[in-house]
């Protein structure tokens, strides 16, 4: 990952005392889970997983419309403009997703965010400056995730068992109660780290010059291609 530290902020958070020792450690121990994914996922398709890190802080979603409800984030895919004004992307993965997901959830939200991350590069490509609906209520969102990323059954068409979780995992956005259960009770019911955040604002429009300076490698591009 030259150098890139996937707990960096994890271990800030050890530091300044916002998780304890026991939380620290439920984490890295399992880490081992996420690499396995990610090499599962390099194996099938032949292209290098992105950077990603662990977020301490639960990003909980709420919207102005629908009262009293709430979605937990378990994960992100996140592009961003460089000082060069180049576009990076990162994948954010949540701490109590690693935590509390089983090994199964954790390879189908890991494929699942590669597919967004294969999406994205595949509109700078083509400079396909399109604006995505912004969604303003959950329910929105909970349809229009899997409409943003590329066809997992041509990405994965080496993994059937990998297809079949992401599209039991993915069928109406990420579905999931077991996990969500044990976040509210092992998380958010001990005052653990988190953020709340409006829906309508987990957006980011990229600016057009941004797009047309990133460079994507010929190899990468024509894997990204065959995909359609």
């Amino acid at each position: 990952m030259n150098g890139f530290d996937p707990l960096a902020l994890v271990k800030k958070y050890l530091v300044e005392k916002k998780i304890d020792e026991r939380t620290y450690h439920l984490i890295t121990d399992r880490m081992s889970l996420i690499e396995e994914g990610i090499n599962r996922i390099e194996r099938i398709t032949s292209i290098d997983y992105p950077h990603y890190y662990i977020e301490p802080n639960l990003l909980v979603a709420t919207s102005d419309i629908e009262y009293q409800q709430y979605s937990l984030l378990y994960a992100r895919t996140i592009p961003f403009c460089t000082l060069e004004n180049r576009i990076k992307i990162v994948i954010q993965l949540s701490a109590s997703l690693i935590m509390y997901g089983l090994k199964g959830t954790l390879h189908a939200v890991l494929a699942h965010e590669f597919l967004h991350y294969l999406s994205i590069l595949k509109n700078i490509i083509n400079l396909e400056v399109t604006s995505d609906n912004i969604s303003n209520t959950l329910y929105e969102n909970s349809f229009s995730d899997n409409e943003k990323t590329l066809d997992s059954n041509k990405v994965f068409k080496g993994d059937p068992y990998l297809q079949k979780l992401l599209n039991r995992k993915f069928a109406n956005g990420f579905n999931d109660i077991k996990l969500d259960k044990k976040t509210e009770l092992f998380w958010i019911k001990k005052k653990l780290p988190f953020q709340k955040i409006m829906i309508g604002d987990n957006f980011i429009k990229l600016p057009f010059s941004a797009m047309a300076n990133t460079v994507v490698e010929d190899a990468l591009k024509n894997e990204i291609l065959k995909f359609g």
